[in-house]
């Protein structure tokens, strides 16, 4: 696998160096990444086809670091690239990762917007899929259940991954968002939005986050979703609760509530392997 040489000379003209390797390093979800190196340091790059998924993932990281949220430095963006610093991974403890998290998530979930509305400011993008954002919404339940849990829960009906009786039952569960948590004690909160492994490096200076999916939201949706995957254990929550404490109802409610959305996501990239745990959460509400 290779770049043209157009886009190669399109990247040195973007750093203002020549470049001396471009690697592939892995598939994402919409195309291609390569490694790309220089005298000067080293670079990633994401290919895709023609589309405005890797200009939003650009504007959702620069987004993030207005912030001051440790994000990669975009130094180019097309429809069909994106290229980027390359953030070099350390050896780092377990417990000091999961302290580094919780200090970058703490700061991240501290921003909220002035209108006290749920979404974002454009529609951004999860894996493939786009995520509609309109920001309208004052509701935490109506967004949840209209702007997440029923759109993605229709791509998962129409590829033939989720049956019909499961789709009732997420609209079901979406009418009594409301009954089911307490929207008042819900802040608007600036949200990573896919939060797994995968998505925050670490080394000696601190946590990256990549790949974002953002929205304002209820903070513990990111949460929880470190809960599906265990991704963070108690020196995390721990180190997190003393600057935003866990809501009362946070494990028993909240966790099977909001790890609805993800699991949908997950049914709708790879199929059947996720839907018992889609179906596990459904129990636990008793839906």
């Amino acid at each position: 696998m290779t770049i043209s040489n157009e886009l190669k000379l399109n990247l040195e003209y973007s750093l203002n160096e020549d470049i001396h390797s471009v690697n592939y390093f892995i598939n994402g979800q919409i195309g291609d990444i390569y490694k790309v190196r220089t005298v000067n340091g080293s670079y990633i790059l994401k290919t895709s086809q023609p589309s405005d998924k890797l200009k939003i993932e650009a504007d959702m990281l620069l987004d993030f670091n207005k912030y001051d949220i440790s994000v990669p430095q975009v130094f180019d963006v097309s429809d069909r690239y994106l290229l980027m610093e390359f953030i070099e991974e350390s050896s780092v403890p377990g417990q000091v990762k999961e302290l580094h998290a919780a200090k970058i998530l703490s700061d991240l979930h501290s921003v909220t917007n002035e209108s006290r509305m749920y979404g974002y400011y454009y529609n951004t993008t999860i894996a493939s899929f786009t995520q509609d954002n309109e920001q309208t919404q004052y509701s935490w339940g109506l967004f949840l259940g209209q702007m997440r849990i029923m759109p993605m829960a229709k791509i998962c009906y129409d590829r033939g991954q989720l049956s019909k009786e499961s789709v009732d039952q997420l609209e079901t569960l979406c009418r009594d968002i409301y009954k089911r948590i307490d929207m008042s004690k819900i802040v608007p909160s600036l949200l990573h939005g896919d939060l797994w492994s995968g998505n925050i490096l670490f080394n000696n200076e601190g946590a990256t986050l990549i790949d974002p999916a953002i929205y304002f939201g209820d903070r513990e949706m990111e949460l929880a979703f470190i809960l599906m995957f265990n991704t963070f254990g108690e020196t995390f929550f721990n180190s997190y609760s003393e600057v935003h404490a866990l809501s009362d109802d946070f494990y028993e409610t909240k966790v099977p509530l909001y790890q609805i959305y993800p699991y949908l996501v997950h049914v709708a990239l790879y199929g059947s392997t996720y839907v018992s745990g889609l179906e596990e959460q459904l129990k636990r509400l008793k839906v």
